[in-house]
Parts: structure tokens; C-alpha cells; sequence
């Protein structure tokens, strides 16, 4: 914490002035009682190396060093409230355990996706879950041997009379792989996408 006089060369009035507009910040976007130290400190040292720019000519030293630590403040202020890290979107700790999870012991950050995103707070739901099965088609279509994988590829385009027609095979032959296809998609647990 800077006190009046506390190093040799620190104006008082700069002291006072961080001190008071620290404390003024602390239960404002997020910041706490904990946090005033820190802020005090990071204001100090803008000002500080801010003060070669000072020029006596264009105006007093107490308004500039005023005018520095309120550009800093607002600078923190903006930080604070950006988008990717407003502090009032954060509402539980990584570390709480999930509601309703079957694993006591598991905890938010297990449910955090690669990308780096809460999967129900970083992305749309539905965006969420048609991403999730498309990748468990792929993942499934992917363990097919290869007559299964073809005949998965020709449905996206065609019915089975057309399919049958185009490989010169009866339509029970398809049925009979279509039904191998369907007991694969129920074995990957995409049963109600069928």
C-alpha cells in the first residue's frame, strides 16, 4: 500500500489520490476489498511512468496526475466489462461439483470442451448439439466396413430403389444391409436419430 512520504520520491498528493480512487473502485465491477492493494499499485506505477510526460507549461501537476490515474481506472474498468472476460457472466467455480452428475466427485472444469468454453455457457445449445452428433456419426459411420459406409453414403442422396437400381443388387440384399446398418448406429447410442 502507498502512504504519504512511505518512498522517497512519490508525491503526496499522488498517494492520497490513489488510495481514495481504490477504494472508490472496490464493490464496482467485481472488484473487491482484497483486490484494493493490487489496484493501488497498478495505479501507481502508470502514474509513475507516466510523469516525464509532464509538461508545467500546459497545466498543473495535481490535474495531470488526476487526469492519468482516471484513464487507468477507465482502462481497468473497460478490461473488466469486455466481452470475453465480463466479470458477471463467471457464475460458479470450476471447481463446483456438477448438479445432477452420476460422478460425486466430478467437478465444472471436467465439463470444460477443448475450445476452452463451458459447453452450455460458451455456444448456442442447439449449435452445441448438432456439432456433438455429427461427431458421433462420423465416429460411427467411420467403424462401418465399407459396403456399410457406401451404402450410409448413397442414402444422403438417393432411396433404396434407386440405390438397389444403381448397383444392380435386390432391394431385400439392401434391407438386409440396411438393418446391419441400423443395429450399428443403435450400438453407437444414436438410436433416436434413426
Amino acid at each position: 500500500m502507498f502512504y504519504r512520504n512511505s518512498y522517497d520520491g512519490i508525491d503526496g498528493y499522488a498517494a492520497d489520490l490513489i488510495r481514495h480512487k481504490a477504494r472508490q473502485l472496490v464493490g464496482k465491477a467485481g472488484l473487491t476489498e482484497d483486490d484494493r492493494q493490487d489496484l493501488e499499485q497498478e495505479l501507481m506505477i502508470d502514474l509513475l511512468g507516466r510523469m516525464k510526460h509532464f509538461n508545467p507549461a500546459k497545466g498543473k501537476k495535481t490535474t495531470f496526475m488526476t487526469r492519468i490515474v482516471e484513464r487507468r481506472i477507465s482502462t481497468i474498468l473497460e478490461a473488466r466489462f469486455a466481452q470475453c472476460r465480463d466479470w458477471r457472466k463467471c457464475t460458479a467455480s470450476l471447481n463446483d461439483p456438477i448438479p445432477g452428475g452420476d460422478n460425486d466427485s466430478a467437478e465444472r472444469i471436467e465439463q470444460v470442451c477443448s475450445d476452452g468454453q463451458m459447453g452450455h455457457h460458451g455456444r448456442d445449445t442447439n449449435e452445441q448439439r448438432q456439432n456433438d452428433i455429427r461427431f458421433d456419426l462420423e465416429r460411427v459411420i467411420a467403424a462401418l466396413p465399407e459396403d456399410l459406409q457406401e451404402l450410409c453414403e448413397k442414402l444422403q442422396s438417393s432411396n433404396m430403389a434407386e440405390i438397389a437400381r444403381e448397383m444392380g443388387v435386390p432391394r431385400s440384399t439392401l434391407y438386409g444391409k440396411l438393418t446391419k446398418l441400423r443395429d450399428a448406429f443403435r450400438d453407437g447410442g444414436l438410436e433416436e436419430y434413426l
